[in-house]
């Protein structure tokens, strides 16, 4: 498992899908040294975390690592598979707590990367306030136990201008000439594969498709970057400053977050799941396997699934939260987005589907094979 894990993620290409900069710090709500049975730490201590810029402000949410004499050192990463690769270098014994789509979760614990959670280190699982519907994910556990808390989660929807045009009500509708020209695209592996799959092939189960269909799918994109769409966006914060440029009107890809980023540059932007659906992200707090502080990387994971940590989140990124007893703090506008009073909603269009196969099956493509299929599309 781990060799052949090192081949595929050491292949995948980078994405920067909250690679952006954030607002001002929000407003910390409760003392650090006293909530959740926290910890003194010793004298200087250094703790090391790997993720997402922007997720590290959540750490912040308190005054814990101040009042503590800890020194957050921050390695910001471009892709998931990046956090599997530093683990595999040598990171293994050095990172104290990371963050991860839920998706990986079971190869890297198969993988010996992480260590299973301690749910009775976790506030949130002790006093039940997190989303249920996360938790019960089977990809969370491995061999029985927990190995990543879910903490945030979104959707890739279409994004649009509204004062520009309407949102395809199909993603095939992007090929319509009214949208020519004015598609940004963007630079993520797997979003766009999740995607588009089931827009072009009809295939529900995206993480289970044949090479065929993923030939089609690769094929149609490749037509839409050449032919219709204006660019291709390294990340969706770059997607954002499209939008807020007046470069393009609607995305080929999206996240709701983009709403807030545009925003900020005094751009109004929304967006609409089309008819075929689209892909659920959930990223988990994670800790690395012989993470050298584990005690304080628990206390951190539980500063960032507090309120205060959660209402961070929502106002400075503009995501959806876990731990139901944020949900009535957090501000109304983000409560709209994600419909936390019934999930059905959102579930009805967006999905969390699985890991493709890393063996092949003789029918299905493997996550290589994806990645390789991907590239292409990248080089047209």
């Amino acid at each position: 498992m781990t060799g052949h894990s090192e081949q595929a993620w050491g292949k995948c290409p980078r994405v920067s899908r909250r690679q952006i900069g954030i607002g001002a710090l929000g407003g910390a709500a409760f003392a650090a040294a006293g909530g959740f049975g926290m910890r003194r730490a010793a004298a200087a201590t250094d703790i090391y975390w790997i993720g997402w810029q922007g997720y590290d402000e959540c750490f912040h949410a308190t005054d814990y690592i101040t009042s503590n004499d800890i020194t957050f050192n921050t390695t910001y990463i471009n892709s998931n598979e990046e956090v599997i690769t530093k683990l595999q270098a040598g990171g293994i014994g050095r990172y104290d707590v990371s963050t991860m789509y839920f998706g990986y979760v079971q190869i890297m614990a198969a993988a010996g990367l992480i260590d299973p959670i301690d749910e009775a280190k976790v506030e949130v699982l002790v006093e039940g306030t997190l989303i249920k519907e996360f938790l019960d994910k089977d990809a969370l556990r491995y061999d029985g136990q927990l190995y990543g808390v879910p903490w945030t989660w979104g959707t890739l929807p279409c994004m649009y201008d509204p004062a520009a045009t309407t949102p395809p009500a199909r993603w095939k509708d992007l090929w319509n000439e009214e949208y020519k020209g004015k598609i940004v695209m963007i630079h993520d592996p797997l979003g766009n594969l999740y995607v588009w799959i089931p827009a072009i092939t009809g295939n529900y189960s995206p993480n289970l498709t044949t090479h065929d269909q993923l030939k089609q799918t690769i094929d149609a994109l490749i037509d839409l970057k050449k032919n219709h769409a204006r660019a291709m966006a390294q990340s969706y914060g770059e997607a954002a400053d499209m939008f807020a440029r007046d470069e393009v009107v609607v995305s080929a890809l999206g996240w709701e977050a983009m709403v807030g980023f545009a925003g900020e540059k005094g751009k109004v932007i929304d967006f609409e799941i089309p008819e075929e659906g689209t892909l659920m992200f959930m990223d988990c707090l994670i800790i690395p396997k012989d993470a050298p502080h584990p005690d304080i990387a628990y206390d951190l994971a539980n500063i960032c699934l507090s309120t205060a940590g959660q209402e961070l989140l929502a106002a400075n990124l503009g995501q959806a939260i876990t731990n139901t007893a944020a949900i009535p703090l957090v501000a109304q506008a983000n409560r709209d987005m994600y419909h936390y009073d019934d999930m059905s909603i959102i579930s009805e269009k967006a999905h969390l589907y699985p890991m493709p196969p890393l063996e092949s099956d003789g029918e299905h493509a493997t996550f290589d094979e994806m990645l390789e299929e991907y590239e292409r599309l990248l080089k047209a």
